[in-house]
């Protein structure tokens, strides 16, 4: 008996490895713009030109959550995902992953969510951040809302309880801060998150779309979160470990920004530690997965050869269609991430791809299965 479960365990792997062609050769693609539709079609007539076996169809789909639906029912067969999607994607709706992004760093990694202080407040620790002033990207965002909030869970810092009102239980939990978004209509349909969550908001020039989830409110984003830190109407910022870097050096022109040195900051490490700005890789809230594609399980190996065709004349062009390139779209990151070098091919699941410390993150908003508004599978 232990004989006939090691063959089915090595089988099982085997058809893992190796993909078995089948006989279905066309694979539809979840699209979410007219810009990402365009270039779909673009992408299938250069691989017609070029006889690429295999046929790309472009389905048009309204948000990620209606790419799922298409793909579970199978009305679409893949699409581009960010990690918090992915998650949805296998534990809501049981799909998987056939390829990732690599951005020719860490493979499969997309970067570390770290949380950035001033070096001169020198008694302030993430595991004592109560009634403390926090930055945030924005409202509902991986960097901003799903990584720091899933921390301050994890830790037992805030606890959510059967209501799972995530937004009043942070507003409890820090004295104030700016978190971009949080009062509009669709994450407070009724009104009623706490007004301090924008209290360290700031809007625009003339005082005007403070606390607004875009651009508008200048402490908007991973540079807005920056800059609130930086004016010190914040105690820490929530934001990617290459914001600094991206923001220096002449890189951002304005004055707030022309007037930050790099030891002016530090990184608050999870342990209650203190980092240096360069030392992210050991001390960060969560290492995000990069984007991947979403399919049915049954389609990871189909998928992944029409990809790797695909990849082979269309990956590394200098002239010509770019796979990898949205130049002449009028928008970035279409199909693919603009910063893609290459495609991988997922064997794994989906929570291998992900791993342990973010899909840790991410199960603190499960809220006992409850699916309300702050449910992942909403």
């Amino acid at each position: 008996m232990e004989r006939l479960e090691e063959r089915l365990t090595l089988a099982f792997l085997l058809l893992s490895i190796i993909c078995v062609s089948t006989q279905k050769t066309t694979v539809s693609w979840c699209v979410l713009s007219d810009a990402e539709e365009q270039k779909c079609l673009d992408l299938a007539g250069n691989a017609t030109a070029r006889n690429i076996r295999g046929t790309l169809l472009c389905v048009r789909g309204l948000s990620p959550r209606d790419c799922m639906q298409k793909i579970k029912n199978g009305t679409a067969d893949a699409v581009t995902m960010f990690a918090d999607d992915i998650y949805a994607a296998g534990f809501c709706h049981g799909l998987e992953l056939a390829a990732g992004e690599s951005y020719n760093g860490v493979d499969g990694v997309s970067y570390h969510v770290v949380a950035l202080a001033r070096v001169s407040s020198s008694d302030l620790s993430l595991l004592e951040m109560h009634e403390r002033s926090s930055c945030h990207p924005g409202m509902r965002t991986t960097v901003g809302w799903t990584v720091p909030i899933g921390y301050l869970v994890n830790t037992s810092q805030i606890s959510v309880g059967e209501q799972c009102n995530f937004p009043r239980v942070v507003g409890e939990f820090f004295g104030y801060s700016c978190v971009p978004g949080v009062k509009d209509p669709m994450h407070d349909p009724r009104g009623n998150n706490p007004k301090n969550l924008c209290e360290a908001c700031i809007g625009d020039d003339n005082d005007r779309h403070i606390c607004a989830n875009n651009h508008r409110e200048r402490h908007y984003g991973e540079a807005g979160a920056l800059r609130c830190v930086a004016e010190n109407l914040g105690d820490v910022a929530f934001v990617k470990h290459t914001t600094i870097f991206d923001n220096l050096d002449g890189k951002n022109q304005e004055s707030w920004a022309l007037d930050l040195e790099l030891e002016d900051l530090k990184l608050l490490c999870p342990d209650g530690s203190e980092a240096g700005l360069h030392e992210h890789e050991r001390c960060h809230l969560a290492v995000v997965p990069a984007n991947a594609v979403v399919v049915r399980m049954e389609d990871k190996c189909r998928v992944w050869k029409y990809l790797e065709r695909l990849q082979n004349a269309f990956g590394n062009v200098t002239e010509g269609f770019s796979l990898f390139s949205s130049a002449g779209y009028g928008k970035s990151n279409l199909l693919f991430s603009d910063s893609t070098h290459h495609l991988l091919r997922v064997l794994g699941s989906y929570g291998s791809w992900l791993g342990p410390t973010y899909t840790t993150m991410l199960q603190a908003f499960e809220c006992e299965g409850k699916k309300d508004s702050a449910s992942v599978c909403e």
